[in-house]
């Protein structure tokens, strides 16, 4: 990827999105209602606590510089002062306690529903999704809720309730001073909501650049072996370097914004106050209100902005929450894959498999299959040749169950494959990809994934049937050998022969290969065929190949010619058109 695309989006949609977004973080809100009533309930406990403050501040001073009094007389005023003080700070720190612990439960309870999701999807309904952004999804896309929980909510709260409270309290003092704040109030959030608009257009684009990004970094890093090998890494570095540095660019534009917006909600609650200061400064000068009445409505004024200008800071923490659940509802709103919910109980022993007309295509109508019909006998090995695209791959998703057919059916002894037990199914099958699939671990814990219960004995006769009993001779530790990720540390065709062990070992009676000689030297080839000859001994076999010397193995050959069935041939026949068309 040298190039990150920016994401087209008309007003009307980016709306929508936002707006079923901001529904389903309300719907998460619903959940935890208890602690919204205390947070709601401190909400108020604050406002009276920095009411009452400032009366009392109010009135220290009028009796300290109108009435003449002593500073011993004002003493019982501060030392309550000091506990309005810690009672307000208490309530403020239950308050952030509170909102952490109620999005730490949303984060949990979103996770869970993530992984339980992604599980019941399955490959099949995952299809078309990156690894990378699912990823970022469940990880960082969950850590951006916790903002606006903390964040946004309670501001919310505290802004929706204690100017309301503050105006109603202060009106009685100071009609005058209320309609300024009253009128000058709108213009905070007016101005948050005119500037939060552009900002959260850049930041939902944002989302979906580092969504790309860490698809790209996991491209390269599983790719990262093969760069070494053609001399490519230090120019996929250069290029992770200057999108890195374009990533921190954006963000850097996306802050200028956030502060343009801090900037302009101090600007009209520093106007307000000070008209409000105007006011009260005029008022006792003509003697028309007192040094405790006018300085109380001049220290309720900042008070009164104060939740507004929190509430605009904290807007860019609805963004960050709006942009994650963005990608998160429409996930968990995926509708699983249909026609994985059967019940019958396939017989034991090798199936037999019969495509009836089946046909399969990606998005956009490109690729797949169109009208295969194709017969696998019980216990016989098939070859599936032809050129790439042609539809192979594909027809093997679909036996193992990664797809399920658009028209037609699979037949696995007479029985529609979507009525079948979906564990029962699996329990059957073994499926040896082109790249096998090895985790961080020791060879005995990848070894046994398909039959975890599986003792010394039968893990040796798997083995000896894959022909891998001296790769494990040849490891330091034998069987607890731990292997890095992806099998690091054992060659492509080592992690072959153990893969081929691990089908073995799981007593499969149906064995779908893909390329299992592709990219292998002869001698690795030959102990790979050799292998072969023993794990598919009575075992359906179906085989993707190119190479003639395992085209040679099978007992047929079905041809695949854009996305159709074109023969079902002898290898030898198969072979000799081939050398005749060369």
């Amino acid at each position: 990827m040298t190039e990150l695309p920016e994401d087209g989006d008309d007003g009307d949609s980016s709306t929508r999105r936002d707006n079923s977004a901001e529904q389903w973080l309300f719907a998460e809100a619903r959940k935890i209602r208890r602690p919204l009533f205390y947070i709601l309930g401190l909400s108020v406990a604050i406002g009276l606590l920095v009411v009452a403050q400032a009366y009392q501040l109010a009135s220290a001073c009028q009796r300290v510089v109108m009435q003449g009094e002593g500073v011993s007389s004002v003493l019982p005023l501060a030392g309550l002062l000091v506990l309005l003080a810690a009672g307000r700070a208490l309530c403020t720190y239950l308050l952030e306690t509170t909102s952490a612990r109620a999005a730490a439960s949303v984060k949990r309870s979103v996770r869970s529903q993530l992984y339980r999701k992604l599980q019941s999807l399955g490959p099949a309904g995952l299809a078309g999704n990156e690894t990378g952004p699912l990823i970022e999804t469940v990880t960082r896309g969950v850590d951006e809720l916790e903002p606006y929980f903390t964040r946004f909510l309670p501001q919310l709260f505290l802004a929706a309730l204690l100017p309301s409270m503050f105006l109603v309290i202060l009106v009685p003092f100071e009609w005058r001073s209320g309609l300024v704040l009253l009128f000058s109030a709108p213009c905070i959030p007016l101005f948050m909501i005119l500037i939060g608009r552009g900002s959260e257009s850049l930041h939902r684009r944002q989302w979906g650049r580092l969504s790309r990004m860490a698809g790209h970094l996991l491209d390269l890093v599983q790719g990262l072996p093969d760069l070494i090998i053609f001399g490519a890494a230090k120019k996929e570095a250069t290029v992770v370097a200057r999108v890195s540095e374009e990533y921190r660019v954006a963000t850097m534009a996306v802050l200028r914004v956030a502060f343009l917006s801090a900037f302009t909600l101090e600007f009209f609650a520093t106007v307000g106050t000070a008209v409000v200061a105007v006011i009260i400064g005029f008022r006792l000068l003509w003697g028309v209100v007192t040094l405790r009445e006018g300085l109380f409505v001049l220290l309720m004024a900042p008070e009164f902005y104060l939740p507004l200008r929190n509430l605009g800071l904290s807007y860019h923490a609805r963004m960050q929450g709006v942009a994650a659940a963005e990608r998160i509802a429409p996930l968990l709103a995926k509708p699983l894959p249909e026609g994985f919910a059967g019940t019958l109980i396939p017989p034991a022993g090798p199936p037999a498999i019969i495509f009836e007309g089946v046909s399969f295509r990606y998005g956009a109508n490109r690729g797949g299959i169109s009208d295969v019909d194709l017969e696998l006998p019980a216990g016989s090995i098939t070859a599936l040749a032809g050129e790439s695209g042609a539809g192979k791959s594909t027809l093997a998703r679909l036996l193992v169950g990664l797809a399920r057919p658009e028209s037609g059916r699979i037949l696995v002894n007479g029985q529609d494959l979507k009525m079948l037990e979906p564990d029962c199914w699996r329990s059957m099958l073994a499926w040896v990809p082109q790249a096998p699939f090895f985790t961080s671990g020791t060879v005995r814990e990848n070894l046994c994934l398909g039959r975890p219960d599986a003792d010394e004995g039968q893990i040796c006769m798997a083995l000896e049937a894959a022909v891998a009993g001296e790769i494990i001779g040849c490891l330091p530790h034998g069987l607890d050998t731990v292997l890095g990720d992806r099998g690091a540390g054992l060659s492509g065709g080592e992690l072959k022969r153990l893969a081929l062990a691990r089908a073995y070992l799981c007593q499969a009676t149906l064995l779908v290969l893909d390329e299992p000689t592709a990219g292998l030297d002869p001698e690795n080839e030959r102990l790979v065929l050799a292998a072969l000859e023993r794990v598919t001994r009575d075992r359906t076999v179906l085989i993707i190949s190119h190479r003639e010397q395992t085209l040679a193995c099978a007992e047929r050959v079905a041809e695949m010619v854009a996305g159709r069935l074109e023969r079902v041939v002898s290898p030898t026949v198969f072979l000799s058109s081939c050398e005749v068309a060369a």
